[in-house]
Parts: C-alpha cells; sequence; structure tokens
C-alpha cells in the first residue's frame, strides 16, 4: 500500500478555480430563484385578495324589485310609451322622406315633420305661396306610394303682398312602398 501524502500548504491549483466558479454559479442562482419566489408570491397575494373581492360579491344580497297592482300600472304604461318611441324610431325615415322629396316644389315648404306616436301617422307643417299650390302638394302627396288619407288640418292665410301665403298643417297616414 502506498502511504499517502498530505500537503496542507500547497498552492491552490486549477480544482479550486472551478470549485470557486460553482459555488458564484451557485449563489447567483440561489438570489434568482429568491428573487421568482418573491415576485411570484406577491402575484399569490394579488389574485386572492382579487378572489376575495369576488366571493363577497358573490354574497351580497341585490335589491329586489318589489311590484305592486299600482305599480303595474305604471310599468305597462312605461312599456307602452317605450314601445311606441321604439316604433318611431323604427320608421323607415329615408324611404319617407324621397316620398316627400318627389311631391316637393319649389312653391311650397316644409317646416316641420312630426311622427305621430303610432308610427304610422305623420303631421307636416309648413308654408305655400297659395291655397292652390298647397292643393296640388296635397295631391302630390296623395298620387305617391308612401302617403295615404293626406288632410289639410289648419291652414292660415297670411296678410303679405298680393300671393297672400298659406300656412298649413297636414295629417297623413304613411303606407310606406308596396
Amino acid at each position: 500500500m502506498r502511504a499517502l501524502h498530505l500537503d496542507f500548504l500547497h498552492p491552490a491549483g486549477p480544482r479550486f478555480q472551478v470549485g470557486a466558479a460553482l459555488l458564484a454559479l451557485g449563489v447567483v442562482a440561489a438570489i434568482l430563484v429568491g428573487w421568482r419566489y418573491y415576485a411570484l408570491g406577491r402575484d399569490v397575494a394579488e389574485l386572492e385578495e382579487r378572489l376575495a373581492d369576488v366571493k363577497r360579491l358573490e354574497r351580497r344580497d341585490f335589491p329586489r324589485m318589489r311590484v305592486s297592482a299600482g305599480d303595474a300600472k305604471v310599468l305597462a304604461q312605461e312599456v307602452g310609451r317605450a314601445n311606441a318611441v321604439l316604433a318611431s324610431l323604427t320608421l323607415p325615415w329615408d324611404a319617407m322622406f324621397g316620398e316627400l322629396e318627389s311631391a316637393a316644389s319649389a312653391n311650397v315648404g316644409l317646416l316641420a315633420i312630426q311622427p305621430e306616436a303610432s308610427g304610422r301617422q305623420v303631421r307636416l307643417v309648413g308654408e305655400a305661396r297659395s291655397f292652390e299650390e298647397l292643393l296640388a302638394y296635397i295631391g302630390r302627396l296623395e298620387a305617391t306610394a308612401g302617403f295615404a288619407n293626406v288632410l289639410l288640418a289648419t291652414h292660415e292665410l297670411k296678410a303679405g303682398g298680393a300671393q297672400r301665403p298659406v300656412a298649413f298643417a297636414l295629417t297623413a297616414e304613411w303606407v310606406g312602398r308596396q
């Protein structure tokens, strides 16, 4: 058997340098793992807090809608008004304006177009240069495919020169194009 020779004063060789490098690499890896652990811990805490908020909202009592007999009538009226507004909004405005333009003349000017709540009645307010021009305009409106039952609701002869212009209001039923 060979004798074991121990030399503690021998200078450090390449094995010592490799060991020191591995130690440094291990310390850096441990620091990175610790930093990642801390970051993930913050994310987990934030998610747990959000989960707790959701659970609080889930347990929250929402107010219940109590409907009495009087409220039901009010609710029915509100639904009726909402349906009337919806009917007014779904009116085919482009087609109606096209029909009005096809019946237009330079001697008649419209000042207001008001659909009624039903969505099928239209009130037209305007002025004409003469009563004959107004009657001709009513005839042209009646001849269009979109309007029926065109009626003169009001008229007023205005004082203003030799031609005496006429302010008028018409009611018509909008039937659209067939």
